[in-house]
């Protein structure tokens, strides 16, 4: 007994552990020491599954990857698959919803009604859409870009009434003021001495900018080979390209 006595009385204090101070008891693990590592495959096994809740640099998320799962797959993901996913998930937020799309033929429409109500003399005005609504590229914020063709009567021929930009020029004020009377837009400018002569407007009802020009149908010839490139030749990659270009540069 004596000798247990002796043998008890020099062990060392470092063999006792004591748990009490732990403050992962009720979830029946150990909290590691202050100073000691975590394991590194622990933090990283859920990095590709949780949500992003700011940018490294400390700004808010953008939308389009607000409340979804981080980008990549694995615990090292390619840098050139986290662009791709990120490009993809900005295209199909900053996508118009069919909603959206609608509303925008109907400016178109309501633009033409406005010029068949206006009966011209020996024209007939068309309303030809072109730029990035006609292609499909365009942001929340784009303007809508149409051409007048002011065709003679009987043909689609541009009526020699409105063939040079002297004979042009007169017109697109009487155009401006045809709008504001009827109600079409909230403002309107004539550019008279621009490249290509355009009246500046905003449709009154959906706040939608519009741009018209007249007889310009090089416009419309550019849209038809985008269009071509955008869904022959790079089908799908080249929109998403084009409007990331277009919100950030």
């Amino acid at each position: 007994m004596a000798a247990a006595d002796t043998a008890d009385k020099e062990r060392p204090a470092d063999d006792f552990i004591g748990f009490e101070a732990s403050s992962s008891e009720d979830e029946g693990e150990i909290a590691p020491a202050a100073g000691a590592k975590r394991s590194h495959s622990d933090d990283e096994r859920e990095t590709p599954t949780a949500a992003y809740q700011k940018c490294y640099n400390g700004q808010p998320v953008p939308p389009w990857l607000s409340g979804l799962p981080r980008l990549g797959q694995g615990t090292h993901p390619d840098i050139n698959t986290m662009i791709n996913e990120e490009v993809t998930k900005f295209v199909a937020h900053i996508s118009p919803t069919p909603e959206e799309h609608q509303m925008r033929a109907w400016v178109v429409q309501r633009l033409q009604r406005v010029l068949d109500e206006w009966q011209l003399p020996r024209v007939r005005p068309v309303v030809r859409c072109f730029g990035s609504f006609d292609t499909q590229l365009y942001l929340p914020t784009s303007d809508i870009d149409v051409t007048l063709m002011l065709y003679e009567t009987d043909r689609d021929h541009v009526s020699p009434q409105y063939e040079s930009r002297e004979q042009i020029r007169p017109f697109l004020y009487k155009l401006a003021r045809q709008l504001k009377q009827c109600g079409f837009c909230v403002g309107c400018e004539v550019i008279p001495n621009a490249r290509v002569q355009i009246i500046k407007t905003t449709e009154a009802v959906s706040g939608i900018a519009v741009d018209i020009s007249i007889n310009a149908d090089s416009g419309m010839q550019s849209a038809r080979v985008q269009r071509s490139f955008s869904q022959n030749v790079y089908p799908g990659a080249l929109r998403a390209l084009v409007l990331a270009i277009k919100q950030f540069l």
